[in-house]
């Protein structure tokens, strides 16, 4: 059953989580030597991984749209943001292989990334799930 949340804020975190995985997943294929070049050099077989990782998010998007799913689908994002954070730390420690982005830019990178963490967890939470003091 596709149910969305409750409140607009959360529906709104919730729809761009879909949009943002399910458009970058889909960026893996369209852009794969872009995803490519930025893999640091530790990760094997770079190009059969940016396309596991694109399928990955494409499948996790669209296991946010069943109620049923959402949650499950919720920590696998939230395991994958985690997986993929070294490379943009990678990134920060190496800027001069990617004059393409301004090290500022590489900063605000990680930064978004931890507001999006919360934004998925909160998000793909439950409604009637709350975080109590007690529990």
């Amino acid at each position: 059953m596709i149910a969305m949340p409750a409140s607009p804020l959360k529906r709104a975190g919730l729809v761009f989580t879909f949009i943002w995985f399910a458009v970058g997943g889909s960026g893996h294929f369209l852009l794969p030597g872009f995803f490519v070049s930025i893999c640091p050099p530790w990760v094997p077989e770079p190009l059969l991984v940016v396309y596991l990782s694109g399928a990955i998010e494409l499948l996790l998007a669209l296991l946010l749209i069943p109620a049923g799913t959402r949650r499950l689908a919720g920590y696998a994002l939230l395991a994958l943001i985690v997986a993929v954070t070294p490379v943009h730390v990678w990134m920060l420690m190496v800027p001069e292989r990617f004059p393409q982005f301004p090290v500022a830019a590489l900063w605000l990178r990680l930064a978004i990334q931890a507001a999006f963490i919360v934004n998925v967890g909160w998000s793909t939470r439950p409604d009637d799930q709350r975080i109590s003091p007690s529990t």
